[in-house]
């Protein structure tokens, strides 16, 4: 099942760095959960899956011709369950080749009836 759940993983990186938003909201769970601490503006922001994929399209198409791409350095994983695994990475942003962001993220991806879907994340601003 690690190998399985790992792979999904995998796929949907690929998809953000490669796909549509309409790709990338696909795997979000309706169920999600998001921490995100990495504002300039405010401690932090919580999503729910409705407003993180509505997020996702304004904040994508604003990238449009930026080239954004994100880059994932795994600390740690393990399966939480059969059914869930937990990762722990860093996470370099980049806008038009330059480094643009560097946070430190908690993911849960859980296996829905439809497939593996990004559960919950947590994220905090970090600088190595």
């Amino acid at each position: 099942m690690e190998t399985e759940a790992l792979e999904a993983v995998k796929r949907y990186r690929d998809v953000l760095n490669k796909g549509t938003v309409f790709e990338v909201n696909e795997w979000i769970s309706n169920d999600f959960v998001g921490y995100f601490g990495y504002y300039n503006d405010r401690d932090y922001e919580v999503y729910t899956g409705e407003s993180y994929k509505k997020g996702n399209i304004e904040t994508l198409q604003s990238y449009e011709g930026k080239n954004p791409y994100w880059e994932y350095k795994d600390v740690t994983y393990n399966l939480r369950s059969e059914n869930e695994i937990i990762l722990s990475s860093i996470v370099t942003f980049y806008l038009s080749g330059k480094q643009a962001a560097t946070a430190l993220a908690m993911e849960i991806f859980k296996k829905e009836e439809s497939g593996w879907k990004l559960y919950r994340q947590h994220m905090e601003r970090y600088s190595n």
